[in-house]
Parts: C-alpha cells; sequence; structure tokens
C-alpha cells in the first residue's frame, strides 16, 4: 500500500511539475489546464462542498416521513459504520465529513500546493451536466424506463426533496462504487495480481459496474426481472466508471447527481437514483 502511494504521489508531482513548466514556457492550453486542475483533490473538494452542506442541511429540514429519514442506500450503509457512536441527528452528517476527509487526506498525502482557480470550480459544473446527458437519453429514449430510486415514501416527498436525496446519491454512490470499490480492485489487480493497469483499470471498472447494477431494484412490482433494468444500471455503472477514470471522482460524482436531478424534474412520478 505504501509503495502504490509513493508511485502515486512521485506520478502526481511529475504531472504537477510538467503543468507548471508547460504553463511558463506558454505551451499548455486553458483545456489541458483545466482536465489537470479539475481532478486534483483540493479542486474537487471545494467543488463538492457545496453539495454535501445542501444535502446534510436538507437530511434533517426536509428528508424527514413518517418512517424516519429517507436517504440513499448507500448513504445509510455508510451510516451504519457510525451507530456505534451513538450520535443521534450529528451523525447522520458524518458521511459528509467522511467525503471531505478523504479528499483533504488525499491532498495532504500527495504533498499538492493550496491552489484551487475558481475558473476550474465553475466549469466543473458545466461539464457535469453536459456529461449527464447522454445517459439520460438513453433512459428515456432508447430504453423508455422510469428510472426508480430510493423507494419506500421517496415519491411522497416533495421535489426539492427528491432533489436532495439526488444529490445525496450522486455522492455517496460515488463515493462507494467509484472512489471505494474501483480504487480498492484495481491494488488488488495491479499490486497484488500483477495485472497491468490498464487491464486491471477495465476489470475494476466492469466489477463496480455488475456491483452497481445489483445494488438497485431490477424487478418490476409482479417480482419478474426486468432486462431494461439490468441493461441500464450495467450501463450506467460502465458510464459513471469511465467517468471516474478519465475524468476524476469530481465529474463522476457531479454527473451522477446531474443525472438524478434532471430525472427527478423531467419525470417527477418516478424515483430517481441512478
Amino acid at each position: 500500500m505504501a509503495k502504490r502511494t509513493s508511485k502515486s504521489t512521485a506520478r502526481s508531482r511529475s504531472r504537477d511539475n510538467a503543468s507548471r513548466s508547460a504553463h511558463a514556457q506558454g505551451g499548455i492550453s486553458l483545456f489541458d489546464s483545466y482536465l489537470v486542475h479539475s481532478r486534483e483533490p483540493l479542486t474537487v473538494l471545494l467543488f463538492l462542498l457545496p453539495l454535501v452542506v445542501i444535502y446534510e442541511i436538507l437530511l434533517v429540514s426536509a428528508l424527514r416521513s413518517s418512517g424516519g429519514v429517507v436517504t440513499p442506500d448507500a448513504h445509510r450503509w455508510i451510516l451504519t459504520l457510525f451507530e456505534a457512536l451513538e450520535l443521534g441527528t450529528v451523525g447522520l452528517w458524518l458521511p459528509g465529513v467522511l467525503v471531505l476527509g478523504v479528499l483533504l487526506v488525499w491532498h495532504v498525502v500527495e504533498r499538492r500546493p493550496l491552489r484551487v482557480e475558481p475558473s476550474t470550480v465553475g466549469l466543473m459544473w458545466s461539464e457535469s451536466i453536459v456529461a449527464a446527458l447522454p445517459l439520460l437519453v438513453f433512459s428515456q429514449v432508447a430504453l423508455r424506463i422510469p428510472v426508480q430510486a430510493a423507494g419506500g415514501d421517496f415519491d411522497a416527498l416533495p421535489l426539492g426533496a427528491r432533489i436532495a436525496v439526488s444529490v445525496g446519491a450522486g455522492i455517496y454512490e460515488e463515493l462507494l462504487f467509484r472512489l471505494g470499490l474501483i480504487g480498492v480492485l484495481v491494488i488488488v489487480f495491479e499490486d497484488i495480481l500483477r495485472t497491468p493497469r490498464r487491464v486491471a483499470t477495465m476489470i475494476a471498472v466492469g466489477l463496480s459496474a455488475i456491483a452497481f447494477m445489483a445494488y438497485h431494484p431490477l424487478r418490476g412490482e409482479s417480482g419478474a426481472l426486468l432486462p431494461s433494468r439490468v441493461v441500464f444500471y450495467l450501463v450506467a455503472g460502465i458510464y459513471f466508471g469511465a467517468l471516474f477514470v478519465v475524468r476524476g471522482f469530481g465529474i463522476a460524482v457531479g454527473a451522477h447527481a446531474a443525472y438524478d436531478i434532471f430525472a427527478a424534474v423531467l419525470a417527477p412520478g418516478a424515483a430517481t437514483d441512478s
């Protein structure tokens, strides 16, 4: 593990040094600079901070129902890690602290400079929206399926609360299935099984997509398996995994949350957690 961290740190420093050198020589475009900076953990932290804060506040103000607080399953799973602390309502905020803490530790471990370009954060919002559109078109045009989510009291929630759940799904499902699962699988296949990095990454994305598919409801009201849902969630898992690998954790979260919000607004009669 230490060996891998060292390699990752060296690669990150090399990219940063190359970026700064190219800037000094005028040899890097604004687009290339954006691609580099939008993957940096401190930039991702500031990009996700508003989403995490809004979601965590709405947990106690807008996401309550007769059955308790409505949350995506991924968030609920993370909450179980903190149940032993018996912190009550305050404990609901700990998963958000975990997300931001992981990014902060990542930044410190790789000894990156305290540098964030506001324009990069703004462009990440635009890119996330654009990145959500292909999956939205695929689900609505190619498969014509309602996208189902948290279940239970979700359909009875007002639109604002449903959007809040959609944001939570984007954050915590990406934390579990992309940052967590893909990261662990790449370590297993590349460092332990000595699989070439590209192959290890492809296997990790595929396995995480299968897990992502299995995490979602795949059966209709009759209990029959719905092939359209299997296809959709598998494709969505591969798509978000590819975004994570190519564009980083921030864009994967942003695109996932944007997709779910679009689904909540455009199909208010259906649940929206992809």
